[in-house]
């Protein structure tokens, strides 16, 4: 049996969210996912509520009148911490170490159900958004990420404000399609990307971009400042990691208007050097 989904609650680069009866909301697809793209999303997703590093529950697929397929999820009941920050600038410090808490909060737990992320990370680079990398740069980014630590914990890899939100009096945590496992710096750089070098939202004025470069970099701060105090993980440990974070970037996105720079940075890290500043 098939059904149409309610109005639309929001748009994402990948999906777009709508209501899917009083307590629910269904994730549909933007582009082409296949079956088990969906499969391992919502495995993924009940393993995180399983695991406690969620309160949102999945539950499972749902056919479509116009024959897509979209995955079941609990209702948010209150905003993303974007929107905690955009209402009341104030509070940017203070959201930034909620963000910092909740990512130590999910590095705490443990899995044997996600994959490695230093083997996600090799998996991308025989895919198209790399394939200007050649045969002996892929086999040197190989040999080094397989170098890199390892690590039981769970992470994200998609950890930023967008993505926590919240909820019934505490934080949920969303879009748990790219967990892994390994080291906590693996995702601490992740997220370190996402302030630093992603895209901000398209379409924006120049003004804009000035005004919203300058608070991520804020938040950036006062986010790895908390997590260092919670974890003792700081830069000399994330450094390492931020080519692995471009790697699966681009690999996952492909966002056009990142591309040539995501490149050159990996690029310049088997050079030995790294533009972005963050320290080798």
């Amino acid at each position: 049996m098939t059904a149409t989904p309610g109005r639309q609650l929001a748009t994402g680069r990948t999906a777009d969210i709508f209501e899917w009866g009083p307590d629910r909301v269904v994730k549909v697809f933007t582009g082409a996912l296949d079956d088990a793209a969906i499969a391992t999303e919502v495995r993924d997703s009940i393993e995180a509520n399983t695991l406690g590093i969620t309160p949102i529950r999945c539950h499972g697929t749902a056919a479509l009148d116009d024959g897509r397929v979209g995955i079941v999820f609990d209702r948010l009941h209150g905003v993303a911490l974007t929107t905690v920050a955009e209402r009341r600038p104030y509070r940017i410090p203070a959201v930034a170490r909620m963000l910092a808490a909740e990512h130590a909060r999910i590095h705490a737990a443990r899995s044997d159900v996600f994959p490695d992320v230093r083997e996600v990370a090799v998996s991308l680079l025989d895919t198209a958004p790399l394939s200007d990398l050649d045969d002996p740069e892929r086999d040197v980014l190989r040999r080094r990420i397989r170098a890199l630590p390892s690590g039981d914990s769970v992470l994200h890899l998609d950890f930023h404000p967008l993505n926590v939100f919240e909820h019934d009096g505490g934080l949920a945590t969303i879009d748990w399609q790219s967990a892994a496992l390994g080291d906590p710096a693996a995702d601490v750089a992740a997220t370190s990307l996402l302030f630093t070098e992603a895209e901000l939202f398209p379409g924006i004025s120049a003004l804009q971009r000035v005004v919203y470069q300058s608070v991520r970099r804020v938040m950036l701060r006062f986010y790895l400042a908390e997590y260092r105090r919670r974890t003792g993980i700081g830069a000399e440990r994330i450094a390492p990691w931020m080519t692995t974070a471009r790697i699966l970037r681009l690999g996952w996105l492909n966002v056009e208007s990142e591309r040539t720079d995501l490149l050159a940075r990996i690029r310049a890290d088997l050079g030995g050097t790294d533009p972005s500043g963050t320290g080798r």
